[in-house]
């Protein structure tokens, strides 16, 4: 289901952003709302973030999430990625490069909550 929550994992707290089986535009108010969320939060955070094979990393999307996570840079600890295929995961390496940060993709939410409760 997509959305935005907070899981509580032991002592941490994980933003949960689901673009599961969104559309552009929907793709992009998504991130908007993460956005506010994190920015009025204005702490450290756990992002585990989360896609499917409905989603499609078009152009517009791709520079609308460099705008909105630019932005927050400050504020990500560390982001966990799960539902990237190949290809979005080669995108997701660029993404990394431009941005100078280290967004990980996995190939499951339980390897990619691990991560995201280790220190």
């Amino acid at each position: 289901m997509s959305g935005i929550k907070k899981i509580r994992m032991g002592e941490r707290e994980i933003l949960s952003i689901d673009f599961s089986g969104l559309k552009e535009k929907q793709m992009i108010d998504l991130a908007n709302e993460s956005l506010k969320v994190v920015l009025e939060d204005n702490h450290s955070v756990f992002a585990l973030t989360t896609f499917d094979s409905k989603n499609f990393t078009t152009p517009t999307v791709m520079r609308h999430f460099e705008d909105v996570n630019r932005q927050m840079l400050h504020l990500i600890k560390k982001q966990g990625i799960v539902g990237l295929t190949p290809m979005k995961k080669i995108i997701l390496k660029g993404f990394n490069l431009i941005l100078a940060r280290d967004f990980k993709a996995f190939d499951t939410r339980e390897e990619a909550l691990s991560y995201l409760t280790q220190d």
